[in-house]
């Protein structure tokens, strides 16, 4: 098996988050799938799991944008042990973390979500030029569970965290309505 390099591998990411958003702006733009619950899977609506996404990452884009500024950074430290793991996996548990007080979802109406969604994702779209820069800046920004991140393990963390609540919403989108 052959290595990935670090500037591939964080494209990718970058491309995985772009993809990902696309589709987070459609499914915001319907209502109706956007209040869909199913307490068995989540105490989140779709709504609640997609607004958590866009909190999560306007943070991200606001702490890469910090993270160009600054590549070389001051701040030294790695990933915690779970950070490691989740990262390298591409795998977070469910129902084992409590979300950050700034990332809890409010139950803000679908259309703000949507504008917001897409602001997140031109600001995604705009790192692309950057890749090489992200992927060889040695900065470091924390994260409340894994540790403290470079901007490539954030790239990393926002797709892993993007394709876990993916899989939730999916899991309440099959559950039988109430």
């Amino acid at each position: 098996m052959v290595a990935m390099s670090k500037t591939t591998s964080t494209a990718k990411s970058l491309k995985e988050i772009v993809a990902g958003l696309e589709s987070l702006i459609d499914l915001a733009g319907r209502p109706e799938e956007m209040s869909r619950q199913s307490k068995s899977v989540s105490a989140w609506s779709v709504g609640k799991h997609v607004e958590h996404l866009t909190l999560s990452d306007e943070i991200t884009l606001d702490g890469l944008s910090k993270l160009l500024a600054d590549p070389q950074g001051r701040k030294p430290g790695k990933p915690t042990l779970v950070g490691r793991v989740c990262l390298w996996s591409g795998y977070i548990p469910r129902g084992r973390g409590k979300a950050p007080k700034g990332v809890v979802p409010q139950g803000r109406p679908s259309e703000v979500i949507r504008d917001r969604l897409a602001a997140v994702r031109q600001g995604f779209v705009e790192l692309e030029p950057s890749v090489e820069s992200l992927a060889s800046s040695t900065a470091t920004r924390p994260h409340p569970v894994f540790g403290r991140l470079d901007a490539s393990q954030w790239l990393r963390f926002t797709a892993v965290h993007h394709n876990h609540h993916q899989k939730i919403m999916r899991d309440i989108a099959r559950a039988p309505k109430a």
